[in-house]
């Protein structure tokens, strides 16, 4: 029965339960206002961290069109390879991380490494579909900053430029 509302609604299962809006109403409602900036906060969830709209309505942080604000939001992937066995990293919603571009990576040259803390230890990467557009930016010498906005299993980090971030956390 959930199945059928979830497709209903045009979601996954797993978007219906966690109570994000459909993606196409989410870009019916996410029109930049007159600085550019979406009308979208980031507010405490169940999961982490959401972004909300001002209706209190949440959008999945898998939306694409999110991309058009240069907001990314992936889970950290290949972290086994960095992991300490007998020091296991914690991590919190909202914290800080870091990016390192790695262009001669030999297995992706569009390869962004994400570290932790100071100095700076690498934990993962950006998967490959989203690393594509964050080199792109990054090459083009965009700054971006990453907050962790959820913290089951491996980490899910959000990336984006500074002004947007200090917009989404109500800066």
């Amino acid at each position: 029965m959930e199945r059928v509302r979830a497709t209903a609604a045009g979601q996954s299962v797993k978007g219906y339960r966690a109570g994000y809006i459909p993606d196409s109403e989410a870009k019916s409602l996410l029109t930049p206002s007159a600085d550019g900036l979406p009308p979208l906060r980031l507010v405490n969830s169940d999961s982490g961290l959401d972004l909300s709209l001002p209706t209190g309505k949440l959008v999945d942080y898998k939306y694409l069109g999110l991309r058009h604000f240069q907001i990314f939001a992936f889970r950290v992937v290949g972290m086994g390879y960095y992991e300490d066995e007998d020091r296991p990293r914690r991590f919190r919603n909202g914290q800080r991380v870091g990016l390192l571009r790695e262009a001669e990576n030999e297995h992706d040259a569009n390869a962004v490494a994400i570290t932790v803390g100071r100095p700076a230890t690498k934990i993962g990467y950006i998967n490959k579909q989203r690393a594509k557009w964050v080199a792109q930016l990054l090459d083009s010498g965009q700054k971006l900053e990453g907050i962790v906005i959820q913290t089951k299993s491996s980490p899910h980090v959000l990336l984006t430029t500074p002004e947007m971030l200090a917009h989404l956390q109500g800066e």
